[in-house]
């Protein structure tokens, strides 16, 4: 039998999201975190998605994160709750529109955090959001801007880890 205590900080972490997320596991990726309800009558065109990579041994966040998703329009070294990562963002899309449809266009912002640097153990953390028009542009860098505040209440909270001020109303993440 395996002991409650047994493992490392960073086993396990938690982040606040507002209500209407739900967390979903998916068979072999990890986890997607969605909206599911209307803020304001508004369907929120958003998700975050939760990976995990093993065995990246000598490579910078910055290095993992570039060779997830290729070129980055920002990148920005971050320390998540006390562990060195990577912020990276870019811009996909904004294919004109056709037949009277307009323009569209995603962002993504991933934060690529070390969990382990002996072992290379990583953990992904990858927003998207898409608009079809100029206001809803301006939604999507709002959206970027909530995804942010969200990793600023990330916390590890696996044995012998100290959480500290770790809110109430938490999401936890895998294991």
């Amino acid at each position: 039998m395996t002991s409650l205590t047994s493992g490392k900080p960073t086993d396990k972490w938690a982040f606040l999201l507002p209500p209407g997320w739900a967390r979903v596991p998916t068979p072999g990726t990890g986890v997607v975190y969605a909206p599911t309800v209307r803020m304001a009558g508004i369907a929120i065109p958003a998700s975050i998605t939760e990976t995990e990579l093993f065995g990246v041994v000598g490579r910078s966040a910055t290095e993992v994160a570039a060779s997830l998703l290729g070129d980055a329009q920002e990148s920005t070294a971050v320390d998540v709750d006390g562990r060195p990562g990577a912020r990276v963002a870019r811009t996909l899309g904004e294919a004109p529109g056709g037949a009277g449809r307009p323009a569209a266009g995603t962002r993504e912002v991933t934060y690529v955090v070390s969990r382990d640097d002996a072992d290379g153990d990583w953990l992904v953390l990858s927003f998207s959001t898409s608009w079809t028009s100029g206001p809803a542009e301006q939604l999507a860098d709002t959206l970027v801007a909530f995804f942010d505040a969200v990793m600023t209440t990330f916390r590890w909270t696996g044995p012998g880890a100290d959480p500290v001020n770790l809110p109430e109303r938490t999401v936890p993440g895998s294991a």
